[in-house]
């Protein structure tokens, strides 16, 4: 008799079990979750240096939830947009994928990411007390991923800090012993390096990275305005259209293209070939600087690991952007600008929709996909994650930055990081305004092709059609403002 007992208390036990494990599940869905985690991606074929953590999360949610498989996609993707573009033509996009936001917000066809800001306003259950999931997240990097009308397509966690990388070998070859602080010092640097033979600099003069550290310096004093038309923090493509049609960021006020000149002085220590080129050609320089043709890169931190990746053996410093004074510039604040250009890097993730997707029109598939977001998308995943990876930092509140640069001299992006947040630009109100026609015209002024006035000229006619488009396209009074 006790044993019927115990054979039935056990029975009982047991199947109170699986009642309980099934009840947790997130609705009633059962497949394969598929997600492109780029930078993140665990067990990447070719990576020396290979990531678990991913994964590991990803077991955690399988164990929690069995009948959900979690599957990373493990292949390099060199054009995420295209890849995006074909992929979601064919129904066929990942549920889950990095992309940038304001690639989501202009260029990239309605449709292909769904809005997240409804899922944002709700509980994150796997957070322990909270009321609404963006109560965790950091407050900026809301505010400018978030479309004129509200969506928000993109789940963002982390940043990229940009700093000059060095060879110190290159350095010590053209008798440089003291890495340059302030701008003549960049300046007296290249034209050493360039006697000695040595390439300064090798790229393509990417005008929304350099142009977000000047006008951050020379327009400091109206930081508050130039980011305050939308009533959020940070500088939103609303913020930047209304600057751009009060004639502010433009070249109607003397700051906005003060600094070109005084970038010309560095540019004109460059090899020439590269000065109009194609953006997308800057993957040749991070190709010169490891095969030692140039001395400098200006880069995102997570290079960091690509040089570990392709085996650098040289010393590798870094330092940031020099400080102006009112030599350079009469408008120059004199603040310290080094991390005005810090996007978010590879934690900002979409879910597919079932129009580019066709397996998201499967009944609950779309609940699922979300409890994974919810799943890995916390406060201390975001922190396992970035600890890991080591070359982005975490910028929710509560979790800390702990870069793992191996050898690597981080002295200048740990001190970056320091830095209050505090950016400029005029790059992003339209698609194509700041990689594509300002980097143009800053391409031909920069060679020689241009003067500065001709540059303005054209410079005011791709301003004015941009703020035009944008107040167009999302149907907003520019005046109001």
């Amino acid at each position: 008799m006790k044993r019927r007992t115990a054979l039935t208390t056990a029975l009982l036990l047991s199947s109170s079990a699986l009642i309980s494990m099934a009840s947790a599940a997130p609705g009633s869905w059962r497949g394969t979750i598929y997600m492109a985690a780029a930078d993140y991606t665990p067990n990447f074929p070719g990576v020396k240096n290979q990531l678990k953590v991913f994964q590991q999360i990803a077991d955690e949610y399988e164990k929690k939830y069995p009948g959900i498989k979690i599957k990373f996609y493990e292949e390099p993707i060199p054009d995420t947009n295209t890849m995006i573009r074909v992929k979601a033509a064919a129904g066929e996009l990942f549920d889950i994928y990095w992309a940038q936001s304001y690639n989501l917000n202009s260029t990239l066809p309605r449709g292909v990411a769904t809005d997240l800001a409804p899922y944002f306003k709700q509980p994150n259950p796997y957070i322990p007390g909270n009321k609404a999931w963006q109560d965790v997240m950091d407050k900026a990097q809301l505010a400018e991923s978030r479309t004129p009308q509200g969506q928000i397509y993109t789940l963002s966690g982390d940043k990229v800090v940009y700093t000059i990388f060095y060879n110190k070998n290159l350095f010590k070859k053209a008798g440089i012993t003291k890495v340059p602080t302030t701008w003549p010092e960049l300046i007296a640097a290249s034209k050493k390096l360039k006697a000695a033979g040595i390439y300064p600099m090798h790229a393509v003069p990417a005008y929304p990275w350099w142009s977000r550290h000047f006008l951050s310096d020379l327009y400091s004093k109206d930081y508050a305005k130039l980011t305050g038309y939308d009533g959020l923090p940070g500088q939103s493509p609303l913020d930047e259209a209304v600057a751009i049609h009060k004639g502010i960021l433009t070249p109607k006020d003397d700051r906005f293209m003060s600094w070109w000149p005084v970038f010309k002085q560095f540019t004109d220590t460059w090899p020439k070939d590269y000065l109009a080129a194609d953006p997308g050609k800057n993957y040749d320089a991070f190709q010169d600087f490891v095969g030692q043709k140039e001395a400098m890169l200006y880069e995102g931190s997570y290079k960091v690991r690509e040089m570990l990746d392709a085996g650098v053996k040289f010393p590798v410093g870094a330092f940031n952007f020099p400080r102006l004074s009112k030599a350079e510039s009469r408008y120059a604040t004199g603040v310290n600008t080094a991390n005005a250009y810090a996007g978010t890097g590879g934690f900002q993730y979409a879910m597919s929709t079932p129009q580019s997707n066709k397996t998201m029109r499967e009944k609950g598939k779309t609940e699922a996909v979300i409890d994974w977001m919810r799943f890995f998308g916390t406060p201390r995943n975001l922190q396992r994650l970035t600890a890991e990876q080591g070359t982005y930092a975490p910028t929710w509140p509560g979790t800390t930055v702990k870069l793992a640069l191996s050898n690597f001299d981080a002295g200048a992006i740990t001190a970056q990081l320091k830095l209050p947040e505090r950016s400029i630009g005029a790059a992003t109100a339209t698609a194509n305004l700041g990689w594509v026609d300002m980097q143009r015209i800053f391409g031909l002024y920069l060679s020689g092709n241009i003067t500065l006035d001709q540059a303005k000229a054209q410079a005011q006619t791709v301003l004015d059609r941009a703020a035009q488009d944008y107040a167009r396209k999302n149907k907003i009074d520019l005046s109001k403002y």
